[in-house]
């Protein structure tokens, strides 16, 4: 496993465990529509199995499950004396949904409201990082900015962050705020790359030029904001995978010739050219599944060559400059 080292020389794995799918909307016995989960006993499985792969950095958030998440991982720590302190906790907040319905909000009150009700479900007395899950049309840096202090100065909170952000709104938020802005968790995969695309085809009217905040690599590099990727193996929302998805079959070719080469399989590839990227990318890891972990880890073994990349990145029909 390789490692990231933070402030205080302190050292996180750049695979993370993802731990969103061990909740899911379901049905409970009266036929109540509801949110279910994994038995406690799999989540505990999931997560000894990742320190044992040499993850130490678990991600959640909230609004996975309405806390539900939280709550299964909070059991583990109940069941495991001494577990919580080999973890690195990341959660989100947020995103508000009620029956009134479905906002983004980073109020201040807000923040610090879910980070208490966070604090319970974990069933711990800090949260390592917390990231603003969503971009909000009316946030108010210097109200966040308070917010952050406060936690901070309370010992709830030690790093901060956000997800699916702009540029420009982190650079504001860095304006107000005395605490560093530490992760930046964006979608990003093989096919979903759309902060490479800005870079490699700029000034054209092609579909992979269009900006979609396209600074942000360069940007978080000049700003030192460690970036994390999400959905690292998903293509599109209703295609899910690009492993052998037969709409990319050029590339799942391609990758079928480097995981004979490296002796390693198509999630390892898919995570190693994520890493490969000099940014040294975070890699978030979203499975119930011990063999697509171990599988998945496999990656921090694996070096592409630069031609190897370029392959991969241009196998999905995007156009070279």
């Amino acid at each position: 496993m390789k490692y990231i080292t933070l402030a205080n020389n302190e050292k996180v794995s750049q695979e993370i465990l993802g731990l969103m799918r061990i909740q899911w909307k379901g049905v409970d016995e009266n036929g109540n529509k509801t949110y279910l989960g994994l038995p406690v006993e799999d989540v505990e499985a999931l997560i000894f199995k990742a320190l044992d792969l040499g993850i130490n950095f678990i991600d959640t958030a909230d609004i996975y499950g309405h806390g539900l998440s939280e709550e299964l991982i909070g059991k583990v720590f109940e069941r495991n004396p001494g577990l919580r302190e080999k973890l690195f906790v990341q959660t989100k907040c947020g995103v508000v949904s009620t029956s009134e319905g479905r906002r983004n909000s980073t109020e201040g009150s807000y923040i610090i409201e879910c980070v208490n009700r966070s604090l319970e479900r974990l069933k711990t007395d800090h949260i390592d990082s917390l990231l603003l899950h969503m971009p909000d049309a009316l946030f108010d840096p210097q109200d966040v900015a308070e917010a952050f202090d406060q936690l901070y100065n309370e010992g709830k909170v030690r790093y901060f962050g956000v997800s699916n952000w702009t540029s420009s709104n982190i650079a504001l938020l860095m304006k107000y705020s005395k605490q560093p802005i530490t992760f930046d968790q964006e979608q990003l995969s093989i096919v979903h790359s759309f902060m490479v695309d800005g870079e490699m085809s700029v000034n054209q009217d092609w579909e992979n030029s269009i900006e979609r905040d396209t600074q942000k690599l360069a940007f978080c590099r000049l700003n030192g904001i460690q970036l994390q990727a999400y959905s690292t193996v998903v293509a599109k929302i209703n295609e899910r995978t690009f492993i052998d998805n037969p709409n990319y079959e050029k590339m799942n070719q391609i990758m079928d010739r480097l995981c004979e080469k490296y002796n390693t399989n198509k999630n390892a590839i898919a995570l190693a050219w994520i890493q490969r990227l000099p940014e040294n990318v975070m890699t978030v890891i979203g499975t119930t599944k011990v063999s697509r972990l171990e599988e998945s880890t496999q990656a921090c073994d694996v070096r592409l060559t630069a031609q190897e990349w370029y392959d991969l990145y241009y196998s999905t029909g995007k156009k070279m400059l």
